[in-house]
């Protein structure tokens, strides 16, 4: 597989990219008035059951590491609960279409004139990502990812955020301390306590962090939808800066998924 279709799979499955763990600093604002758990749980229950029929947005993507710089473009389409299409271009010109849905996942190599068409497990056995549909779209949409409403969160202590956490700072402790196998997870909602502002998912096993900043939101038929985003991934190996500009972005909008295998391109090696 080309470096490129590595960067594009990251692109799409880094909000489950599983493997994190010290902390990235991060501007503190003003500090803020106490509220019960209940009032943070209340928001990430009401984002995490968000419905929406169609999702557009052309995104721009500003990819970066300690070898190379990418820059391309990504028109997104989404049926919910069912797929996810990207189209992405380069100087505008397509380059690689890929659609994911429960199952599976499928692209087109316009450069290499090649294909992959696979089950959703062929992303988690080629690069360790636990990965499922419902992930892409929370990722794209801004949404708390694997969050589960029927789980226990445990608020932060932090005057300077509302922030809720897979599990209670004792246990962080212990699992930092052992390097225990658990993946912890945090959700720091906005100050007005209407979106999600940040998420970041550390497994000190792995002694690596994965953080994603929603920076800006707009206001769209109903829907807060991201703006600008930017994700991180650090490892002891390994840095990453991912800079997402969302334009153009429609909701609700019947938008046609276009997806198709010359008869002449062959299996992507």
């Amino acid at each position: 597989m080309t470096p490129f279709f590595k960067y594009v799979f990251i692109l799409l499955s880094i909000g489950l990219f599983f493997s994190c763990a010290k902390t990235l600093t991060d501007v503190k604002p003003e500090r803020l008035p106490k509220v019960k758990d209940a009032d943070l749980n209340q928001t990430l229950d009401s984002l995490s059951s968000s419905k929406f029929n169609y999702f557009y947005s052309k995104i721009s993507t500003k990819f970066t590491d300690s070898t190379q710089n990418v820059n391309f473009k990504t028109s997104v389409r989404i049926t919910q609960d069912s797929a996810v299409n990207a189209l992405i271009t380069f100087a505008k010109i397509p380059v690689l279409n890929a659609i994911v849905t429960k199952d599976s996942v499928h692209i087109s190599d316009k450069r290499e004139k090649c294909f992959i068409s696979e089950s959703l497990d062929y992303i988690q056995d080629n690069f360790s990502v636990d990965f499922t549909y419902r992930n892409v779209e929370e990722l794209i949409l801004g949404l708390p990812i694997d969050y589960d409403t029927s789980d226990r969160y445990f608020q932060i202590n932090d005057p300077f955020s509302y922030t809720m956490s897979s599990h209670r700072k004792r246990d962080i402790k212990k699992i930092e301390r052992k390097q225990m196998r658990e993946i912890i997870t945090f959700y720091r909602i906005s100050d007005d306590l209407t979106n999600l502002r940040m998420m970041r998912i550390e497994s000190p096993e792995d002694s690596a962090i994965i953080q994603i900043d929603y920076l800006e939101r707009e206001w769209v038929d109903g829907f807060y939808v991201p703006t600008e985003v930017d994700l991180y991934l650090l490892t002891p190996k390994k840095e990453m800066k991912i800079r997402l500009e969302y334009r153009k972005t429609r909701m609700n909008e019947a938008e046609l998924i276009y997806f198709v295998i010359p008869e002449s391109y062959e299996r992507c090696e």
